[in-house]
């Protein structure tokens, strides 16, 4: 993937899409037969596409196949014990909290204010989700369930989780209209070097017939500390495809490349 890339700018694509047009431009980014695809999508950026959002999910699936594997992040930053929720929550309500939040359930649980791609993800047959009570993935095809299986529950973007497994899967990444900054596959990076501080994190799980509060060791969720400077170094080598839906951009890179590059970034960060 060293070679010059042409981009489509945003005048040349359609106000609405089609599943076939989806389709065009995911093969034009080099999406192909059987590979594995971590997706990230945000529908208001790609504007109108008729059939929603199962149109964008059955373009993936056709692109890859069946010998192919789509990865979504299915995370329940909601599930957090309220003294760690991004969102404040005053600490009268705690209680309240901590006695209505219902355990992670593979099925049920979601991320209300997240984009709506991944639900209906979740919702189609052959889907599998991982079980993890924040950083959950749901997979479709090939290897779904190895995708799904033994996801530790401790540092949960770590080597071991699905973001690990699509490096050693030789995996890519695909951006629909998400910026770098909320790509999950930069997360991996930190488990690369000396993270500290550790923190310690609490998420509900049911436990037999019972909800029960897990404490996890986790690093901190940082979405955008490195992450300009490993974009930066990956379109300087070249090695991202781009071009438009609607008036959403699309990447398209190695998750490996990916994972070179934040670790780099976040080395050198942590030199300064």
């Amino acid at each position: 993937m060293a070679e010059k890339f042409t981009y489509i700018t945003l005048e040349e694509t359609a106000s609405v899409l089609t599943k076939e047009e989806i389709i065009e431009q995911l093969k034009y980014l080099g999406v192909q037969k059987g590979m594995t695809l971590l997706v990230q999508g945000d529908m208001k950026q790609l504007g109108t596409v008729v059939g929603g959002e199962q149109s964008v999910i059955e373009a993936l699936m056709e692109t890859v196949g069946f010998e192919g594997t789509i990865v979504m992040p299915s995370f329940t930053f909601g599930l957090l014990d309220p003294s760690s929720q991004k969102k404040k929550v005053e600490r009268q309500y705690w209680k309240a909290f901590r006695n209505g939040l219902e355990p992670f359930d593979r099925r049920l649980s979601v991320e209300m204010d997240e984009d709506t791609l991944v639900q209906q993800f979740l919702r189609n047959d052959g889907v599998a989700r991982s079980y993890h009570p924040i950083y959950s993935f749901a997979a479709w095809g090939k290897y779904a369930r190895i995708f799904c299986d033994k996801h530790p529950l401790h540092f949960g973007l770590n080597q071991d989780s699905p973001l690990g497994k699509m490096v050693d899967f030789n995996g890519f990444v695909v951006l629909l209209g998400t910026s770098y900054e909320k790509s999950v596959m930069f997360q991996l990076a930190k488990y690369k070097g000396d993270q500290f501080p550790v923190r310690i994190i609490s998420a509900p799980i049911r436990s037999g017939n019972k909800k029960e509060w897990k404490d996890l060791l986790d690093i901190s969720y940082d979405s955008k500390k490195g992450i300009k400077e490993a974009m930066e170094y990956m379109e300087e080598k070249k090695v991202v495809r781009t071009t438009f839906l609607g008036k959403g951009c699309c990447r398209f890179f190695s998750c490996r490349e990916a994972l070179q590059a934040a670790v780099l970034s976040f080395s050198c960060l942590e030199s300064l």
